[in-house]
């Protein structure tokens, strides 16, 4: 019984929650868009997703009872609530990011409470689903199902391969929501959706194949899983395991890199009346967005770990990602009172930060003094460094390579190469600058000297912490991939050096000699 109203009420839920994704939709494609009134619009979505809340927290509560979960008073208390919340907040962050992003000449006041309850709805939505999965945490089986399988069913990293596995909808998913939100932000520019249509359905499945070449190269002579090496499987006459991504086997490092790349060269063979640098630093920051969805993956297959931790030092996380991390996919279970040290919701946290440090604090704190592509090569230098520190995080069995630096080497190469880049892009466009008599004028003159000065004393002070670093790594051995004197002399050294070579920049603003001109994007 309790199992016929689980469906029934599933069945209502996605059907209203449907029929108020079709309604939306029909909003944006209307022809007519003065002619709607938004604001009656709005108050029927509510009502609508009212509808959603009842039947979601009857699905859930039929759900717990057809599983028989033994769950206390207070389980149930969160359970419920945070069903009723989750109901009501996620279908309405649904439509109004369609209807912020899509809707056509909506007022301006309309706009800035569609943006205002769509954040809102949002962060609301993800506390209501941690409230509503605390309340069955301790009732259900661990490791989660990760996936499935055509001929299995669900199954979970420790019971076989998915067909169709979880990581790769949080990929895909990802990768659709950063199409959306670079799509509005060039729909702003040019008044015009789907110009960057064609760059992701070439850029991601690129990327996909960059990341599996990336994680061949590097574990060529490497064991992996129990399995032979490439190298000795290729040998055996079985190539087609350089293509067996269904036995996992990616890397972010290298998808990026080449994802950039192929984007960048598809975007303006195909789109040459649009500016490419508007392009990259639109995408590029955009791809820690992605790639922070994707690492929810990682959670359900149980990897990206780091070694064993008390639980009780991560007991800030939801409850289900807490006792799923008791188990790894390379490893046995953790001993009692222990977990798998989640790196995959570090860099979650990590790419997130980023992604808002780079769109906002440095995009629009910074934006008088940044050149075109600055926020492009930010996001490098911002993914290297977090690599860079989480590498030797990691348990031995995800470090890439035989000696386990692969990965670590590229994301130090990351930092320098970002850093790299945006040296010279200062530099050159200074040049081209002065070549063609053209300046770039800054509010406030008298910051300059300050920039100036002030960098130059911080160069001092870092030119001594890169002596340290340096000192730190010729007193020790090249060891293990871990935190040690060696490896921390590395990392100091790398952050210090493009730290100094970024604060070289302020040298180009006192050449140029501002004054009252902006230079904006090229069209």
């Amino acid at each position: 019984m309790f199992l016929a109203l689980f469906i029934v009420f599933t069945v209502i839920a996605i059907g209203v929650f449907g029929f108020s994704i079709f309604k939306t939709f029909k909003i944006v494609k209307n022809p007519m868009p003065k002619s709607i009134d938004y604001k009656s619009e709005i108050r029927k979505f509510f009502y609508i997703h009212l509808g959603v809340s009842v039947a979601t927290t009857m699905l859930f509560i039929f759900l717990a009872m057809w599983q028989a979960y033994p769950m206390k008073y207070y389980d149930w208390i969160s359970y419920i609530f945070g069903s009723i919340l989750f109901g009501f907040t996620f279908p309405t962050f649904v439509i109004f990011f369609v209807l912020h992003y899509y809707g056509k000449e909506i007022d301006v006041k309309i706009k800035k409470f569609l943006f205002i309850f769509m954040l809102s709805s949002g962060v609301i939505s993800i506390i209501s689903l941690i409230l509503l999965t605390n309340g069955v945490a301790d009732y259900i089986s661990y490791p989660l199902v990760n996936g499935l399988n055509f001929q299995k069913g669900f199954v979970t990293p420790k019971s076989g391969k998915p067909n169709l596995a979880w990581y790769a909808i949080c990929i895909l998913s990802g990768a659709v929501l950063v199409l959306v939100i670079c799509d509005h932000r060039f729909y702003k520019e040019y008044g015009k959706h789907g110009i960057l249509d064609s760059t992701f359905f070439v850029a991601f499945p690129a990327g996909i194949i960059g990341a599996r070449v990336g994680y061949v190269i590097g574990e060529w002579n490497h064991s992996v899983d129990g399995l032979p090496s490439f190298a000795q499987r290729v040998a055996n006459g079985q190539w087609w395991s350089i293509f067996a991504v269904w036995e996992g086997g990616l890397t972010i490092i290298s998808g990026a890199l080449v994802g950039i790349i192929v984007g960048v060269l598809w975007f303006i063979w195909r789109n040459k009346k649009y500016s490419i640098w508007l392009a990259v630093d639109v995408i590029v920051p955009c791809i820690l967005i992605a790639q922070g969805i994707g690492r929810w993956g990682n959670f359900f297959n149980c990897e990206v770990h780091g070694n064993q931790v008390p639980a009780s030092s991560w007991w800030f996380l939801p409850k289900m990602v807490l006792k799923n991390s008791e188990f790894s996919v390379n490893y046995l279970g953790a001993d009692t009172g222990n977990i798998w040290a989640p790196l995959f919701f570090v860099e979650f946290l990590s790419n997130f930060a980023g992604y808002f440090i780079i769109r906002f604090l440095i995009g629009k704190g910074l934006k008088k003094y940044l050149e075109m592509g600055d926020l492009a090569f930010s996001y490098i230098v911002w993914y290297g460094l977090t690599r860079t520190i989480m590498e030797p995080m990691r348990a031995p069995a995800y470090n890439m390579g035989n000696d386990g630096y692969y990965s670590w080497v590229w994301s130090i190469l990351f930092v320098l190469i970002g850093t790299g880049a945006i040296i010279l892009n200062h530099i050159i466009r200074l040049i081209i600058r002065k070549k063609t008599n053209k300046q770039v004028v800054y509010k406030e003159v008298s910051v300059l000297g300050t920039i100036i000065s002030g960098s130059s004393i911080f160069t001092i002070g870092l030119a001594l912490t890169i002596l340290g670093s340096i000192f730190m790594m010729t007193s020790a051995q090249s060891p293990l991939l871990e935190f040690n004197r060696y490896n921390n002399g590395l990392i100091i050294l790398t952050v210090g050096l493009s730290v100094i070579l970024i604060s070289v920049i302020s040298l180009t603003y006192f050449l140029q000699r501002p004054k009252k001109e902006v230079l904006a994007y090229e069209k």
